[in-house]
Order: structure tokens, then C-alpha cells, then sequence
């Protein structure tokens, strides 16, 4: 039995998703833990369900008990030494790398973010087949998408807002690496069409020096799945150290797409980040 911890955004769920799936696929029965979007104040709550209809088998209260560190009522511990529980947690501790031993293992529970394709290569097709986007009805977004597959489409995600201050993930994709990106794009793809996505469009429209260009703000809240979809329809994509762009070019269904993701991930020396991104990439 193996129960995989669920938390984050929708890039940070999907991956966790794609893990669980994982899992499953090679006969392990797997539990999904959601106990903490019950109150979970940040983001949109849990949106698997939700956007793509996907359901996840979850534990007992009984079981996270056996299985969740740091129990403090004396039953739950008695019972852990009894079935040989104790050592149940299990943390992913070189995050972005891929680690077989996590698809081997038995009896855990499982708490990370599993952000590499390693953890479902294997499985793509059905990952691909079970992040199937609802169909997109407004009029506003089905004009978007319509210009999205009649040009040479490059989505450019950029992402300020909470990264500004995040001394771990912000100033990484900065306004040199949006313009490296965009130059080499260009230099690959004829008349390309660009359509940007981001938390601060101000910031765009004045330090983005494009033309054929279209800004993308109206997704908020719990319609901002469908900036990820928009995305995933663009024929070639620059992305931001963002599990959701990372997630919107590797939906990108485009045989010869070009991708451009940052040479590095984090602000850390000590982590090891040049597996985040499938080696077909270009990492600048």
C-alpha cells in the first residue's frame, strides 16, 4: 500500500496525479491523500476533479493514522510497531531528480512534488489521455484558441507576482531570458504569432518588445485552467520555471514544437535541477 501526499497548485497536483497513476499501472494499490485542501487557503483547492473529471482512490482517517508521521495517540503508535509501520514516511529529498527507487518501494507514505518526467514516461499516453481539457464554450477564449491553431503560435508564459520576493524561484526568468528566448524562436519559426500569459501584464506590454502579439488576461480564479489549455494549443512555447507552463508545452501535441524553458529552476547550487525538463527542450 502506498499513500501519495496531493497538495499545490495545478501544476503540483498534476504531477503528483501522474505519479499516483504511475504507481497504479505497475500493481501497487495507491491512495491519494486530499485531507489538506479541507482548509487549504491558497491557489484554486484541489482541481483534478474539477477540470479534468478524474477521480483518485483516498484513505480512511484509520489509515492515514497508521500511516502519517509524528502520531501522537498512543493506539496509532501501538499499532504501528505492531504491523511494522514505523518507517511508513518517506520524503522526496532530491527534488526534480528521478529517483526508480520510489516506483519500487511498498508500505510508504509518499510526500513530494515528483516534478520529472521519469516518474511517468512510461505512461504518457495515458497521462496525456487523462489531462483532456473540458471543451472551451466563451466567446472570447474560442477566438483566442481559433488564432491559436491558424498561425505559428508561441505561447510565452511569465510569471511575477508571488515569484518577486520568492528568493528560491524569482529572478530566474527574467526580462534577458524572455528576450534570449524570443530570438531564438524567432530564429527557428517563420511569423510566429505570440500570445503571453501572465500575472503582471503591465509588465509585458511594457518590457516585451513583440510584435503579432496577443496579451491573454481574462482567465481568473477558477477559470485559470484554461490559460494551461491555451497553452497546450500553441504550436511552440516559452515557459517560465513554472510546473504550469511546464505542464501546458509538454500537453503541446505538436510533433516538431520548439520549447524554450531556463537553464536552471531554482536559486540553489545544492539542487540539482537539469532533469526538470525533457532533454528535447532548449534550456537557456
Amino acid at each position: 500500500m502506498i499513500i501519495i501526499k496531493i497538495i499545490g497548485g495545478l501544476g503540483n497536483q498534476m504531477f503528483q496525479y501522474s505519479f499516483y497513476k504511475s504507481l497504479q499501472s505497475k500493481g501497487f494499490k495507491v491512495y491519494a491523500d486530499l485531507s489538506d485542501f479541507e482548509d487549504y487557503p491558497l491557489h484554486n483547492g484541489y482541481e483534478l476533479g474539477r477540470i479534468f473529471n478524474l477521480t483518485v482512490r483516498t484513505p480512511s482517517k484509520f489509515i492515514l493514522n497508521l500511516f502519517k508521521p509524528n502520531q501522537t495517540k498512543w493506539v496509532f503508535r501501538k499499532l504501528k510497531r505492531v504491523l511494522n509501520l514505523k518507517k511508513t514516511y518517506r520524503v522526496e529529498e532530491r527534488e526534480f531528480r528521478f529517483d526508480p527507487s520510489f516506483l519500487s518501494d511498498t508500505n510508504k507514505y509518499y510526500f513530494g512534488y515528483w516534478q520529472n518526467e521519469g516518474y511517468f514516461h512510461d505512461i504518457a499516453d495515458q497521462i496525456k489521455h487523462d489531462f483532456i481539457f473540458p471543451k472551451i464554450v466563451d466567446i472570447e477564449n474560442k477566438t483566442i484558441l481559433q488564432k491559436i491553431t491558424n498561425t505559428q503560435s508561441v505561447s510565452i508564459h511569465v510569471r511575477r507576482g508571488d515569484y518577486l520576493k520568492d528568493p528560491l524561484l524569482g529572478n530566474i526568468c527574467n526580462l534577458y531570458y524572455y528576450e534570449e528566448a524570443i530570438l531564438n524562436i524567432n530564429s527557428k519559426i517563420k511569423d510566429t504569432q505570440f500570445f503571453v500569459f501572465s500575472d503582471d501584464m503591465a509588465w509585458c506590454r511594457q518590457n516585451l518588445k513583440l510584435e503579432n502579439v496577443t496579451y491573454i488576461d481574462l482567465n481568473k480564479g477558477k477559470n485559470s485552467y484554461i490559460d494551461m489549455q491555451l497553452m497546450s494549443n500553441c504550436k511552440h512555447n516559452i515557459i517560465a520555471n513554472s510546473s504550469f507552463s511546464w505542464w501546458g508545452a509538454w500537453l503541446n501535441n505538436n510533433t516538431n514544437k520548439v520549447v524554450i524553458a531556463p537553464g536552471k529552476w531554482v536559486n540553489n547550487l545544492a539542487v540539482d535541477d537539469t532533469d526538470i525538463c525533457p532533454k528535447s527542450w532548449i534550456k537557456l
